[in-house]
């Protein structure tokens, strides 16, 4: 933590502020790349929701063929583990329904995206690092891949992922963004240092 808050050259009458900050920053951003990295990809989680709608689907064409065979229909509605549903055949409707609500929640819960994931996580990580960097640091961060804010947002992302950055193609393109789709936080910074 020391080192980030040197890299960031903290003013030392901010110190105390900006580490608790960073600490729950770190904190974050640790729970943020774990969660990205049990993601399934978009192929293993869209097999995982096909495999259910078929299945709904399977058993709804089965449930309705029942009704072609009166004896079967009849002692599997009646049984006690459906309890009221053989008295009233608006609710034998409902299990139906919710076997069709089961099969447009796989179909909406799927990803949309193919292929390889893209690294959102990494963007994230950067972006928090960013939002420290304009609360605290006595640099005005820039989009270099030489400036403090990179050298900064370097260090984060490896004390976050416990990873080297230039491990996994550097970070240059994730700071530029960050720099770039974040003018609002500029200008808050702008009017805190102002006050």
């Amino acid at each position: 933590m020391g080192e980030l808050l040197r890299l960031a050259d903290v003013p030392r009458h901010r110190t105390k502020e900006a580490a608790a900050w960073l600490s729950d920053a770190l904190e974050l951003a640790q729970s943020i790349d774990r969660a990205v990295k049990q993601r399934p990809l978009p192929v293993d989680h869209n097999a995982l929701l096909a495999d259910i709608a078929k299945s709904a689907k399977e058993l709804t064409k089965r449930i309705e063929r029942l009704r072609w065979h009166p004896v079967t229909h009849h002692a599997f509605w009646r049984s006690s583990v459906f309890g009221p549903v053989h008295h009233n055949r608006v609710e034998v409707h409902d299990v139906l329904s919710t076997l069709e609500k089961v099969v447009t929640a796989a179909g909406t819960a799927k990803d949309p995206g193919k292929g390889r994931r893209r690294e959102f996580g990494k963007q994230r990580v950067v972006d928090m690092a960013f939002s420290f960097f304009i609360r605290f640091s006595a640099h005005r961060p820039s989009g270099t891949p030489t400036g403090a804010f990179a050298k900064f947002a370097r260090e984060f992302y490896s004390v976050v992922t416990g990873v080297d950055s230039e491990e996994h193609n550097g970070l240059d393109r994730q700071i530029r963004q960050a720099v770039t789709r974040r003018p609002t936080e500029h200008q808050r910074a702008q009017r805190k240092s102002a006050k």
